[in-house]
């Protein structure tokens, strides 16, 4: 669990760039992400091409990763990127607000309350608990800045999409799967 809680600690800072984007237009924001996920795309590469360069990484970053990352997988921050990127580029502001949101805030709250209270196994390790928490905090995030009945289905498409286990990491098909659909709604 502690792990689990450092991990959500930095999942956290996550929120900075939804909050930066509230301050900066599209194209501004754009070119940011680009490059914050071009580092992060260089990184990756890096890591896996340069022996050296890869233990150093695993060595700093181990307590953050998990077990598939630490075997070759890229990492979850790696995904973050480059879905807050798609969904700036993709969506209307407000709607890519609320999806980077989702992905950060959501998730957090499955994973703790799974993890803490979980007792309701729905799919391979997630819970009725953790879904309901997904549910409860991306419901109240959408609801702030969309129309409720876009919200509350915005908010269940996430809350499914992060329970069931795609092989894709979930902070891309969070986001991207629950804007596509409220994007339409719209």
């Amino acid at each position: 669990m502690i792990g689990e809680l450092l991990r959500k600690s930095i999942h956290l800072s996550g929120l900075t760039l939804p909050v930066i984007y509230l301050f900066l237009d599209k194209p501004t924001m754009l070119i940011l992400m680009g490059i914050l996920t071009g580092f992060a795309l260089a990184v990756e590469l890096v890591k896996w091409c340069s022996p050296h360069f890869g233990e150093f990484f695993f060595r700093i970053f181990k307590p953050l990763l998990r077990r598939h990352e630490r075997k070759g997988a890229v990492t979850g921050a790696t995904y973050y990127l480059i879905s807050a990127f798609l969904c700036i580029f993709l969506f209307a502001k407000t709607l890519a607000i609320v999806c980077i949101f989702f992905m950060v805030l959501g998730d957090m709250a499955a994973a703790l309350v799974g993890k803490k209270w979980g007792r309701t196994k729905l799919l391979g390790k997630k819970s009725l608990e953790g879904s309901a928490a997904c549910f409860v905090v991306c419901a109240a995030v959408a609801l702030i800045k969309l129309n409720p009945v876009i919200a509350i289905i915005g908010a269940l498409v996430a809350t499914i999409v992060e329970l069931m286990p795609f092989p894709i990491d979930d902070n891309l098909t969070v986001p991207l799967v629950s804007g596509a659909v409220m994007h339409f709604l719209m």
